[in-house]
């Protein structure tokens, strides 16, 4: 039906899952933290749909999951990064908010790879 669900990389039952907007993101933030044990990124596509949010609210709910919003730094980012804490408060697992440097997570990657500031 067209609807998104969720970009996923890394750990099949993660302890920690990272919510990206894009799957660039999450690819960048997987490779900037080196697919950190225990890791899940994902991406929502850069859009919301109620698919997106129920299978966030499925990895939530999985016993001692903390949920990291992991959203650009930018006023988008902010809101779905509020959406993730609202569903983490919701499913009583951790919350964390982790923002790029730059606008999103590929921009920090680029920027480590060229050695630039």
């Amino acid at each position: 039906d067209g609807s998104k669900v969720l970009f996923r990389l890394g750990a099949a039952d993660p302890k920690r899952v990272c919510v990206t907007e894009a799957a660039i993101d999450a690819t960048s933030l997987a490779a900037i933290e080196g697919l950190r044990h225990g890791s899940l990124y994902v991406s929502t596509g850069g859009g919301w749909s109620p698919t997106t949010e129920a299978a966030i609210r499925a990895l939530a709910a999985r016993p001692g999951v903390l949920l990291v919003a992991a959203t650009d730094s930018n006023l988008q980012g902010d809101v779905f990064g509020d959406r993730i804490r609202a569903i983490a408060a919701e499913a009583g697992c951790g919350y964390e908010r982790l923002r790029p440097a730059r606008e999103d997570w590929n921009e920090d990657l680029e920027v480590a790879i060229r050695g630039c500031p």
